[in-house]
């Protein structure tokens, strides 16, 4: 698990040092990573739960429902499921579509970081600042399961998106969105917002 002592070492070496972005910050990762301690976005996604989380796949789902004779509770097959919620978007389908990169770019890092488009600007960035020059595509998994590699991408991602003024304005709402894409686990979060305002003094 990583500490959120470490955490806000990192978010102060990379230019975050303002309290309140920082609690934003931490309530955001550790609803994302469970607490600090998924690092990979997990693979057991049951039938009706996969129906709410991506409901633009609704027909897909349903027909493999279908196909497989399966109940709502059952789970959904792997890689199957990854495959097709992200396969076709994120940058995953410009090498076509009839492989596992779905799958293999699901979310890594407390930020759980998605898609192929993400992991090459993620890995330009650390180009760029000097960090891991001899990091190529083939390792970036990996490397996005370790301490380091799992914050630094949260902290390019929280960057690229924009987050900064929005948490320093306190905008859960609007922070939420540009994190997860929607405005899953909200009260969660904002449970979390205040544990950590209250834990940095705010």
């Amino acid at each position: 698990m990583i500490s959120v002592i470490d955490i806000t070492n990192y978010l102060r070496n990379c230019g975050i040092t303002s309290l309140l972005e920082q609690a934003h910050f931490l309530a955001q990762a550790d609803h994302e990573s469970t607490g600090f301690t998924q690092l990979l976005e997990g693979t057991r996604f049951r039938f009706a739960r996969a129906l709410e989380l991506w409901p633009s796949k609704k027909s897909e789902i349903l027909a493999k429902q279908t196909e497989t004779k399966a109940h709502n509770m059952d789970f959904c097959p792997q890689p199957w499921l990854y495959n097709t919620v992200y396969g076709t978007r994120m940058g995953n389908e410009m090498n076509g579509t009839a492989d596992n990169d779905g799958f293999d770019t699901r979310g890594h890092g407390i930020f759980q970081l998605t898609g192929m488009d993400n992991r090459v600007r993620f890995l330009n960035w650390l180009n760029r600042h000097g960090k891991w020059l001899a990091l190529t595509m083939a390792g970036l998994n990996s490397f996005l399961l370790t301490e380091e590699g799992a914050v630094l991408s949260a902290i390019w991602f929280w960057h690229a998106e924009g987050c900064s003024a929005l948490a320093l304005s306190d905008d859960l709402i609007a922070v939420t969105r540009k994190i997860n894409g929607g405005i899953n686990g909200l009260t969660d979060r904002r449970q979390k917002l205040i544990k950590y305002k209250k834990m940095l003094g705010i």
